[in-house]
């Protein structure tokens, strides 16, 4: 095998990456990416394996600094190709050998994912924090907009992004303004999927469901118990109601909380979800036709 192909391969650039500084972020990493951040700089990046094996990261605040472990040293050490080398060529030896500060520590390696998933990743951390505007003029307090703080940003044009996740990580965002709703491009649906007041992966003491992002942070505005809360932004496509049944299925404890419209197309998606779950109850909005319209007219 030649040499450049082995470090891509058989190198495994978390601990690379670990050896440079970075440490691992277990909240915003998941089985298929891994975000790693640095303190003494605050560089970020997203690092993942491609379908072929390799290694790959994305940083998320240089839009030109990503590619392969060979690329990862050359930035970071300012050497050539062939600087890289005989960098790379010490991890490829006996790991007792490493420089205390470049020693590799134990880090699962990513599960494969597309490498256009990857940059999609790092594009989503490089959204800014929301701060404040169009939700508040849907009625969402404060208080609200903290508890899904991870899950809600902006993007270049002003729109809210809501966070949707599969089993492997970040697909996409669905995006919200005045007038408009969209969704990402390059991204596809899954599912907005929220944890507030429990632990991965201690069981969820409730499951609410809701169509909007909007409407599943009403919904915990009105009552604010811990849970999962999960929005899937409009229809459901067969890979979300897949995701949606592996999600229903796997905590059998949890109180399931159909808070989907009350018009028809609510009321469907309310009975599909009563057929994955015959014990989920439903729970209409008390007034409008959804939960963002009841907290709005709540708070006139």
């Amino acid at each position: 095998m030649d040499e450049l192909e082995r470090f891509k391969t058989e190198l495994h650039l978390a601990e690379v990456v670990a050896g440079y500084g970075y440490t691992l972020d277990k909240r915003e990493s998941s089985r298929a990416s891994l975000v790693m951040r640095r303190a003494s700089d605050g560089d970020k990046i997203v690092v993942a394996t491609a379908p072929d094996g390799h290694g790959v990261y994305f940083s998320v605040r240089d839009t030109g600094d990503n590619g392969s472990v060979i690329d990862f040293v050359m930035r970071r050490d300012g050497v050539s190709l062939g600087g890289a080398r005989k960098v790379l060529r010490s991890w490829l030896a006996v790991p007792s050998s490493f420089p205390t500060a470049r020693r590799p520590f134990p880090i699962p390696k990513p599960a494969p994912m597309p490498r256009d998933q990857v940059a999609l990743i790092a594009q989503w951390y490089r959204l800014i924090p929301y701060r404040g505007g169009y939700l508040e003029g849907r009625g969402i307090m404060p208080n609200t907009v903290t508890a899904f703080a991870d899950h809600v940003r902006i993007d270049a044009r002003g729109n809210v992004a809501f966070r949707h996740n599969d089993r492997s990580g970040v697909t996409g965002w669905e995006l919200k303004n005045k007038g408009f709703t969209g969704f990402s491009s390059g991204g596809r649906k899954a599912l907005f999927a929220c944890r507030i007041g429990t632990t991965h992966p201690a069981p969820h003491p409730r499951i609410v469901i809701a169509e909007s992002a909007i409407d599943v942070m009403s919904f915990y505005q009105f009552n604010s118990a811990p849970g999962l809360f999960v929005s899937f932004a409009g229809a459901l496509s067969p890979d979300q109601r897949t995701l949606l049944a592996d999600v229903l299925t796997r905590y059998l404890d949890a109180e399931i909380l159909a808070a989907t419209d009350t018009d028809p197309d609510g009321e469907g998606f309310a009975a599909m979800i009563q057929s994955l779950r015959p014990d989920a109850r439903r729970a209409r909005s008390p007034e409008g036709k959804d939960w963002n319209d009841a907290l709005r007219l709540a708070l006139t």
